[in-house]
This record gives structure tokens, sequence and C-alpha cells, in this order.
């Protein structure tokens, strides 16, 4: 007998995580000055924002944020600025939190290997609006590159996303974005 496991994703944008609740996961929506968002190339014609997993060592969730940009795309960030949080449902687990933050590039550094698994990805900057096709996370992607968007133009003074925070709109309907994986 095979079970189907569910899993449901809710994106609270613009919200701060609840005490308590276990972050697992930190990713960055980085935002350059032409309103492009870096997305990381995993192969297949696949794609991921820079981010990871929190480890012991790493203070709060902005060292895990800033260690893993390092890490996977040789990157120095700044002027974080959290996005909310997607909360992820498993049939028979716990939930957990996987934080989105809003970043600017600093500095990029030539391509290495990342030192968990030695894969050296390959970058890709997506205008904002073209992002979450890419990363194909349906409406909550959708709903998260929407709030980049908005702080991009709104905190970052990018022009060019100016046009694609007015295009992509709210992105929060009235409550949490679900999608079901």
């Amino acid at each position: 007998m095979v079970l189907w496991m569910a899993t449901k994703y809710l994106w609270h944008g613009g919200r701060a995580v609840p005490p308590g609740t276990a972050v697992r996961q930190v990713y960055a929506w980085i935002v350059d000055g032409q309103g492009r968002v870096l997305l990381l190339g995993t192969g297949g014609g696949r794609f991921n924002l820079p981010g990871g997993t929190p480890e012991p060592h790493d203070a709060d969730w902005r060292a895990t944020l800033h260690r893993e940009v390092w890490e996977e795309a040789d990157a120095i960030v700044r002027d974080l600025v959290p996005l909310g949080y997607q909360e992820v449902q498993c049939d028979g687990a716990p939930p957990f939190v996987q934080m989105r933050v809003a970043a600017r590039p600093d500095r990029l550094h030539l391509p290495t290997p990342d030192p968990d698994g030695g894969r050296v990805y390959t970058r890709h900057w997506v205008p904002l609006g073209r992002a979450a096709g890419r990363l194909a996370w349906g409406a909550p992607g959708r709903a998260q590159e929407a709030a980049a968007a908005r702080v991009a133009a709104e905190v970052y003074g990018i022009r060019a996303a100016a046009a694609a925070a007015a295009a992509l709109g709210d992105g929060v309907p009235g409550g949490p974005v679900v999608q079901w994986a």
C-alpha cells in the first residue's frame, strides 16, 4: 500500500516568524541596481535562490544567510530586509519555516565549489517579474517576488523594480498564499 504524502506551503508575507517556530532555511531575493534577481542554476533547467539551512555555529538567521550566499553564490550581500516566511507542513511531521529576505549585492567573486557537495552554481540575473516563473514555486513564489519587488522599489530605490512591483501587485490576497505539492 502506497500512501501519498502531501506537502502544504503557506506564504506569510510581511510577517515575523512566530516565536518558538523552527527556522530550517533562509533564502535571499538578491536584487541588483537594474531590478534583476540572482537565481542559481541547479542543473536540468532548474533554479533556486541562494540560501540554505542554519548550522549550529550560526548566531542567527542573518549569519546563516551570509554564510549560505557566500558558499553558493560567492557573493556578499547587504541591506537585508525580511519579507516574511513560508510555513511548510508535511504529513506526519511538525511544521517548519523557511524565511525569505530581500538583499542587495555588495560584492560578487568568481564562482567556486559549494563546500556542501562541491557543486559550482551558475548565476542567472533575471528581471523582477520573471524570477518566480523560473523558480516554479507557484502562487507563494509569485507573492514572494512581489514582496521583493516592493522592497527593491520602496526601500532600495531601484527604479526598474517599481514597474515590476506595480505589475506583480500585492501578491497576498487577504491571507496566507497556499500551494500543495
